[in-house]
């Protein structure tokens, strides 16, 4: 059984990784004016987790326990709460329909869990709320960004951060913003906004503003993950998305000659190359060349 210390830094990483796929898939189907439930269910999940895993001893598939927990709590919110009063078979058979496969996983397809998470992208990203809140909005909600972090990255303060996020959501409860993904002349200013956030998350973690290590290098691979997630749709798939990929990949192919022995960041020319990722570069320079096409420049180019 692993110590409570080891225990708390699973469910750190389960929260990075996992809660934002559960949540844009119970927010589908409890609807997005029901978002601040639906990250309810899920943290409450992950607290459940924080409470039993020290004695009880860390399950075989963490992240199938928390999926598992989340679904279970999600059939008990609509069985208590009244706002889905008339609609507690419909929404539960949405929930069951998961279902799981023989080896214990939630079995919502991973294109399914895909869709979901980029229709989420575009609702933090709507027009209706400002630029800076849309961002702020995108960290929390997909990233498991804390209030904290995403005011050290604005340099600004939590209060004000916690304002931006609950009026952004209010915006969009009050709005009946659908949870889809935009088309047509609406996609292009709100592709900008997604990428200008996953930006911003890339940042957080190769520069460190917070925590014990210089380079967080789970939240640059989520940043990457993210953006590869938006370049594979059809709408995303832009010579600035892949610009923007190219600009982390080849970053973060430095991550391991950036420190030294002290935990030091070194400079380029101080870094021994050797060390560099190799794939990384390849993947980095493979984006490179797909962003040259269609002749646009953004300021992921000029980086």
């Amino acid at each position: 059984m692993q110590q409570p210390e080891g225990v708390s830094q699973l469910i750190e990483h389960l929260f990075r990784h996992e809660s934002a796929k559960m949540v844009a898939t119970l927010t589908r189907i409890f609807g997005i004016e029901h978002l601040n439930l639906a990250e309810d269910v899920v943290q409450e999940a992950l607290g459940r987790a924080l409470q039993t895993w020290p004695y009880r001893g860390i399950p075989e598939n963490p992240a199938a326990w928390i999926m598992r927990a989340s679904r279970n709590l999600a059939l008990d919110v609509i069985r208590r709460e009244k706002v889905f009063r008339g609609k507690e078979a419909e929404i539960a058979r949405l929930i069951e329909a998961g279902g799981y496969s023989s080896r214990g996983m939630v079995s919502f397809s991973e294109n399914e869990i895909a869709d979901d998470r980029l229709r989420m992208m575009f609702v933090c990203c709507h027009p209706i709320i400002p630029p800076e809140a849309q961002v702020a909005l995108a960290l929390k909600t997909l990233c498991g960004f804390s209030v904290i972090e995403i005011s050290r990255a604005f340099l600004t303060t939590e209060a004000a951060i916690a304002k931006r996020v609950t009026r952004a959501k209010q915006k969009i409860q009050e709005a009946h913003v659908p949870f889809e993904i935009p088309v047509g002349d609406a996609l292009a200013p709100r592709l900008e906004s997604v990428l200008q956030s996953l930006y911003l998350l890339f940042n957080e973690g190769y520069k460190a503003s917070s925590g014990d290590k210089l380079v967080r290098e789970e939240l640059c691979h989520e940043a990457i993950r993210l953006t590869e997630l938006v370049a594979q749709h059809r709408g995303g798939n832009q010579p600035k998305t892949h610009a923007l990929l190219a600009l982390m990949l080849l970053n973060a192919a430095r991550t391991p000659a950036r420190e030294d022995d002290q935990g030091n960041l070194l400079r380029l020319e101080e870094q021994d190359r050797t060390r560099w990722n190799q794939t990384m570069i390849a993947r980095g320079m493979s984006r490179l060349r797909e962003s040259a096409t269609g002749g646009q420049i953004s300021e992921y180019h000029l980086q």
